[in-house]
């Protein structure tokens, strides 16, 4: 009996392979997408903590601070919202998120350019769906951008930004690559850039950002720029959006989950320049999201509207959390300098990219030949972990890792959750007096410590 229904399993099988109409069956593009490396890292960090190992996460990029007390009321009254919100967003929500920006980007916006969605990364992924042309990707980017590309079907034309002057991006650069690719077939019609920069927590300068804008204009591109950390600029160096020198080709995303610490709640949104070719853009975006998405969460938009509606405990709240988040990460920084670690020097958000190349022989003794290898000797031998710049588009000999700093920001262990927010609430309160009391990070001790003894080693 066994046998005959194995002989016949084996039948259908056969069947099934020589049809080529197998159940399931997957999409080449599909099989060759992977898991986000950031969440990748954060789970596996999770399971090595679930099984008992004390591992430092320097791998995951989430803001750290608690969500303020006026937005956690603001959704909790919204909770009976339940409705299906407009496409393109509620009015009240769109009416602050412009106010927002031409106040914050100094730069005059209104409610009809603004679409949000559910996180700015589905608004990316929609953005490169309707825009036409292959891509321009600054590299090192972050992890997303090149497979939200791949899926829209476009090719992705890597820029290598100069990794000794703080990977900055130059309209040189830019131009040969655009030869370069033209040559080969390619159609680059958008740059997308990110300023704070994930990985490297670096932050265009005026000057940078007034030559890229002008490139941009000159050439036909339109610029994608991502500003979902310019509000946690750390205070040494003015965030400036590349719209203020180019708004009619410029589209902006942004949204709550780094300065507003409200990752969860899945909310970000795009402004489109005040241009017919704008208005066109955003007809098709709320078409595209009327097929995916319908809405975002009504209650979630309504909450939003109080935190971009500039309520002054809020602002002050982020103001100083981009304070903290800029000691610590200088402090990492600092460390890491003294060891004579290569590293750009922060700017904004809570990232560090360090290069270890210097150490290249002694790692490869070692068996660690790419930034890969690397982060995992550092997981599994050191119990830390990092991203390698693999994820971020590097080439693989390119020993650099990406540290995210935002964990190391608790003042001291807490036993439970809300010890741990009335801690950090706490520490936003001194946040004033913070460079000249230097109060205790057990987390950032523990990292610099780490940093010490992982460069002596070698």
């Amino acid at each position: 009996m066994n046998m005959q229904y194995s002989s016949k399993q084996q039948l259908r099988e056969q069947l099934v392979r020589t049809s080529g109409q197998a159940p399931l069956t997957l999409t080449p593009t599909s099989q060759s997408i992977m898991t986000s490396p950031t969440l990748a890292i954060h789970e596996a960090v999770a399971s090595r903590r679930a099984a008992g190992h004390d591992t430092l996460h320097l791998g995951f990029g989430e803001a750290s601070f608690p969500l303020h007390p006026l937005l956690k009321t603001a959704l909790a009254e919204a909770a009976p919202h339940t409705g299906y919100a407009p496409v393109a967003g509620i009015p009240a929500l769109r009416q602050a998120i412009a106010a927002y920006l031409t106040s914050k980007r100094q730069i005059p916006f209104t409610s009809d350019q603004i679409i949000v969605g559910p996180g700015s990364k589905a608004l990316l992924f929609t953005l490169l769906q309707v825009l036409d042309g292959d891509i321009l990707l600054p590299l090192p980017s972050w992890v997303s951008y090149a497979p939200m590309a791949h899926l829209a079907g476009k090719r992705v034309i890597g820029v290598q930004a100069d990794p000794h002057d703080h990977h900055r991006l130059n309209p040189d650069r830019l131009s040969q690559a655009v030869s370069q690719a033209r040559q080969e077939g390619a159609h680059p019609r958008i740059l997308l850039v990110n300023s704070p920069h994930n990985p490297t927590g670096s932050m265009f300068d005026h000057a940078t950002l007034e030559a890229l804008a002008c490139w941009a204009r000159d050439n036909g591109i339109t610029l994608i720029s991502d500003e979902i950390y310019a509000e946690l600029a750390h205070g040494w160096r003015e965030h400036i959006s590349p719209a203020r020198f180019y708004p009619e080709g410029t589209i902006i995303t942004g949204g709550l989950s780094k300065a507003f610490a409200a990752g969860g709640w899945r909310l970000g949104f795009a402004a489109l320049p005040s241009t017919e070719a704008g208005a066109r853009a955003m007809v098709a975006l709320c078409a595209l999201a009327s097929e995916i998405w319908s809405a975002a969460s009504t209650p979630v938009q309504e909450a939003a509207t109080v935190a971009f509606s500039q309520h002054e405990a809020i602002e002050s709240s982020v103001q100083r959390s981009a304070h903290v988040y800029g000691y610590v990460t200088d402090q990492l920084y600092q460390t890491l300098r003294q060891l004579d670690v290569l590293c750009p020097r922060p700017a904004g958000g809570f990232y560090l990219y360090p290069d270890f190349s210097p150490w290249r022989s002694v790692l490869r003794s070692r068996g660690v030949e790419t930034s890969q290898d690397l982060a995992h000797y550092l997981l599994a031998e050191w119990d830390t972990a990092t991203l390698p710049g693999t994820a971020f588009q590097e080439e693989p000999t390119a020993l650099r890792l990406r540290l995210a700093t935002s964990a190391l920001c608790e003042p001291r262990p807490a036993v439970s959750d809300e010890e741990r927010e009335a801690a950090l609430f706490h520490l936003l309160d001194q946040e004033e007096t913070l460079f000249e009391r230097r109060p205790a990070f057990p987390l950032l001790e523990r990292a610099q410590t780490f940093w010490t003894a992982f460069i002596r080693d070698l």
